[in-house]
């Protein structure tokens, strides 16, 4: 039998117009149309380097032996010979407290130090006047000291300075029976404290140049205000150098 002939598919004008369209649009596409990169093929923004320690700092890091706590007056004498700074920099003590189960209130206070810090504050006196500015919200003023009898007159502004560590109390030495008497001393040796959200505390203790033991006398006073917390870590550093371990009692 003959071979059926195939029937050739007509294609209409203006369909062979819109087959021809379509078959170019890909290739059209493909050239306007840029590919999308992978993630891995982005370019990633690298992020810069920080700087590391200066050469005076770890030639002083050398002497510090990281895997040991020193003993507190081993320390102090260590810290002064780390401190590489130009000027009378500052020893800090830095205080990591355990979180309490009892409660979980913020750590903070002032600590009277038998030698001071180096570094006068401002003071103020509690009086009638001081407390309608504190009402009004100014408390400029690192120090508050009162009179005992000034203190049941306090009582209405203590939510603004409770919070701020500006109340005064009898244990720290800002109750005194003749305030102005006291100001000068109270300006030079209290300092006020208060932990950051990690419950570390940082006190300035005295300066490099002073004698190791009114800095002992120093730090004994601001651990001992410290006593009822329990001390993770303890350390001692200077403005300018690395800082040394000490050991927790």
């Amino acid at each position: 039998m003959p071979r059926e002939k195939k029937k050739e598919q007509v294609v209409k004008p203006v369909e062979k117009k819109q087959v021809e369209k379509e078959a170019a649009q890909p290739k059209i596409e493909k050239e306007k149309t840029p590919v999308a990169k992978s993630k891995s093929e982005k370019t990633k923004v690298r992020p810069k380097k920080k700087k590391g320690h200066s050469k005076a700092y770890l030639d002083k890091a050398g002497l510090i032996d990281t895997g040991k706590l020193y003993k507190l007056e081993e320390a102090i004498g260590l810290v002064k010979k780390v401190s590489y700074g130009k000027f009378d920099g500052t020893i800090s003590l830095a205080i990591r407290i355990a979180k309490s189960k009892k409660t979980d209130e913020a750590i903070r206070g002032t600590i009277r130090l038998p030698h001071g810090t180096g570094k006068k504050i401002k003071v103020a006196v509690a009086s009638e006047e001081l407390i309608e500015e504190i009402k009004k919200g100014k408390t400029d003023f690192d120090l508050l000291v009162a009179a005992p009898e000034m203190m049941p007159h306090l009582a209405q502004v203590a939510k603004i300075l409770g919070p701020k560590g500006k109340m005064p109390n009898p244990k720290d030495g800002t109750v005194v029976d003749d305030p102005k008497a006291h100001l000068e001393e109270l300006g030079e040796k209290i300092v006020r404290f208060r932990a950051d959200a990690h419950r570390n505390v940082h006190i300035p203790v005295g300066r490099v140049s002073w004698a190791e033991e009114k800095l002992l006398e120093n730090i004994q006073a601001a651990l001992k205000t410290l006593a009822s917390e329990k001390k993770l870590s303890i350390a001692l550093s200077p403005t300018m150098g690395p800082g040394v371990k000490v050991e927790v009692k």
